[in-house]
């Protein structure tokens, strides 16, 4: 077994997240999570291309890259109170469907109206919710790390379904995001305090969803695996609410 592929995907964001996290804390989670994703699709793959490069020459996993980057900055400018508020919830949603359109831009070229309408258009509403329902369970979960350990293990599921639905890139960069997230709680071993908030879910449920959405149709990962996969943010029930402060 070549462990090259596998460490190229997962030191990277182990790294970033171990110092930017350690630094800067919580709030960092996104910018790790994006340089993590970043250099491991560079280590694994190439240099992608830009995105004034890809709207002439469509490439659906580098769409999906910078979709999820894009996703990320959108949560590093939520917690710089730069983008917040009902604002940032919109945001979210609007940005998942558009990244289900930069993902099977080039696939769908090939597809009839109907298909297109029922591809598209249900991959746009199903990711818009999965970006809105992690905002919310993020926002209602009990501070503290566990919740980070929750979605450690949803993005893990993802990258054992894509790899198992047959593309180890998809794969290895969905365990990218999982190793920046399950690094960042790590840090709770030396640094307290350590909590996600609801601007991660805007990211955590966008690249959940463009995942699964990309295995469907650049990969072969059935409707099956993927349902459940897309559910499995439900996990973040087990962590509970916020307790309610005494009156």
């Amino acid at each position: 077994m070549d462990l090259e592929p596998i460490l190229n995907g997962l030191l990277p964001p182990i790294a970033a997240a171990f110092l930017l996290v350690s630094l800067g804390g919580a709030r960092l989670v996104p910018l790790a999570a994006a340089v993590g994703l970043y250099v491991a699709y560079v280590r694994i793959k190439q240099w992608p291309a830009l995105p004034t490069e890809l709207w002439s020459s469509p490439n659906g996993t580098e769409w999906l890259l910078w979709s999820v980057i894009a996703a990320q900055l959108l949560s590093l400018l939520e917690y710089a109170k730069v983008w917040r508020g009902r604002l940032a919830t919109v945001s979210a949603a609007l940005l998942g469907a558009f990244g289900v359109w930069l993902v099977l831009q080039k696939v769908a070229a090939r597809w009839s109206s109907l298909d297109i309408a029922l591809h598209v258009g249900g991959g746009a509403v199903a990711v818009a919710l999965l970006a809105l329902g992690m905002r919310s369970l993020l926002q209602r979960a009990r501070p503290g790390p566990w919740p980070g350990v929750v979605i450690t293990v949803i993005l893990s599921l993802d990258a054992v379904a894509l790899v198992v639905g047959g593309s180890a890139l998809l794969g290895q960069l969905c365990g990218s995001l999982a190793a920046a997230v399950g690094a960042a709680v790590g840090t709770t071993i030396w640094k307290r305090g350590f909590t996600l908030g609801a601007a991660d879910g805007t990211w955590i449920g966008i690249a959940h969803g463009l995942f699964l959405v990309a295995g469907l149709h650049l990969a072969s990962l059935t409707w099956t695996v993927a349902g459940l996969a897309a559910s499995s943010l439900v996990l973040l029930l087990l962590v509970g609410g916020k307790q309610k402060s005494a009156a």
